[in-house]
């Protein structure tokens, strides 16, 4: 029993059949049938039910997944660790950035660290905010810019950036006139909302269950600046954070939201009690720096 026979284990398990499995691996299918028998052999108890066309893992299978998981994982930061005893501070970060927070927050950041540590290369990992939180919990990107608090409890926050939501209107709006106005106010109107793998979104949800009613979503998308030209064309209207809008006011009605304080709370986020190398230490205090 190997380290690569827990890695094909692994692999064919999360892609739910051998020929799913072949393809990612490079690996012939019967090998990997080979390596499955040899590790239940070992093992003393059969990884997967096969029967009645169904594939899936057994019970044993389950407890086996979440172990290789774990020593995977542990071999991985040990190379992390051993590799980062060098004098100098370089080697590969992987950084989550959600599409928005990127747009606004990621180039001061990495502009200052790769200007100070030229060894070290940055590798981007861009989805929603959502998708970002998992691939830190999985270990599968170092650290993340997130909209915070998260929903995980196997994250650590670090806090950058705070601004306020605000409505956004067509300037055709009835409510075009009104310096302030309550979400409630806007619950006859059509919206537009981010997609739902931002956390953004779910903001704004919660944000419109608080006044009891569920907002009537007539587009999602991923782009700020389209979701905004959307707004400009009478299409709906949103809320969002209000840096967000600095591009578009001219073209829209901005106005605060006085029936509840929205907050746009930015953050980056690490996974608890993993091991820090002095990469990413040295990221952080330069995000840190950037935003102090």
């Amino acid at each position: 029993m190997n380290l690569r026979d827990f890695e094909v284990f692994k692999t064919i398990a999360e892609c739910g059949s051998f020929s799913k499995a072949s393809e990612k691996l490079f690996i012939a299918q019967p090998s990997l049938s080979k390596t499955i028998q040899k590790l239940e052999k070992k093992l003393g108890v059969t990884l997967f039910d096969r029967s009645n066309r169904i594939f899936r893992l057994t019970d044993e299978g389950q407890l086996v997944y979440k172990r290789a998981i774990t020593v995977l994982q542990h071999m991985k930061e040990l190379k992390i660790e051993l590799e980062d005893t060098n004098e100098h501070i370089q080697g590969h970060l992987k950084v989550g950035v959600p599409q928005i927070l990127g747009t606004f927050f990621f180039p001061k950041v990495a502009k200052a660290f790769t200007s100070k540590y030229k060894g070290v290369t940055l590798e981007i990992f861009e989805e929603g905010g959502l998708k970002v939180e998992k691939l830190v919990e999985k270990g599968e990107v170092d650290v993340a810019f997130v909209v915070i608090p998260t929903q995980s409890k196997e994250l650590e926050e670090q806090f950058i950036f705070e601004a306020p939501f605000v409505a956004c209107l067509p300037k055709s709006h009835a409510l075009k006139n009104e310096q302030q106005i309550a979400l409630a106010q806007l619950q006859q109107d059509d919206w537009i909302l981010f997609d739902a793998s931002f956390a953004l979104s779910q903001v704004v949800l919660e944000s419109c269950r608080k006044e009891k009613f569920v907002p009537n979503i007539a587009y999602r998308t991923t782009q700020w600046d389209f979701l905004l030209a959307l707004v400009r064309d009478e299409l709906g209207v949103t809320i969002i954070p209000s840096p967000l809008t600095e591009t578009y006011s001219q073209n829209l009605c901005v106005k605060q939201i006085s029936s509840q304080n929205i907050s746009w709370k930015i953050g980056i986020v690490v996974k608890k009690n993993r091991y820090k190398t002095r990469a990413l230490k040295a990221f952080l205090q330069i995000v840190s720096d950037v935003y102090k």
